[in-house]
């Protein structure tokens, strides 16, 4: 399950992952963001929360590539991940060395607070 939010003042998107990821959810997420990219400019941040994720399908993890894919081609200027647990970033971090180019900041969090702050 996700739920997406675009905060079009803070030019920011953030998605909050829970439990499963599967593919069919990874391609929503994609097509949520392409029809609502117009609501923020280049540089924006993503935030994304999988604090209570705990699952991704191998056939998601080729949708969250288009997603990253996208973003970046779109100018994402931050990726913010909030992840609690270390076992749980699913091989994300090294999907995003291939997947954003050199300029855009990726940073991982435990925490809510602690992304706020690189925000």
């Amino acid at each position: 399950m996700y739920l997406l939010e675009v905060d079009s003042p803070k030019n920011r998107i953030h998605i909050t992952f829970t439990k499963r990821l599967d593919e069919a959810q990874s391609r929503a997420i994609l097509n949520e963001i392409k029809d609502r990219i117009g609501e923020v400019q280049d540089g924006f941040s993503v935030l994304c929360d999988m604090t209570t994720l705990t699952d991704i399908d191998k056939d998601a993890k080729r949708g969250v590539q288009e997603i990253m894919d996208f973003c970046n081609a779109r100018k994402v200027g931050k990726v913010i991940r909030i992840v609690a647990n270390p076992l749980h970033d699913f091989g994300l971090t090294i999907m995003s060395c291939f997947h954003y180019d050199s300029g855009v900041s990726v940073v991982t969090c435990k925490t809510l607070e602690e992304a706020l702050e690189h925000l």
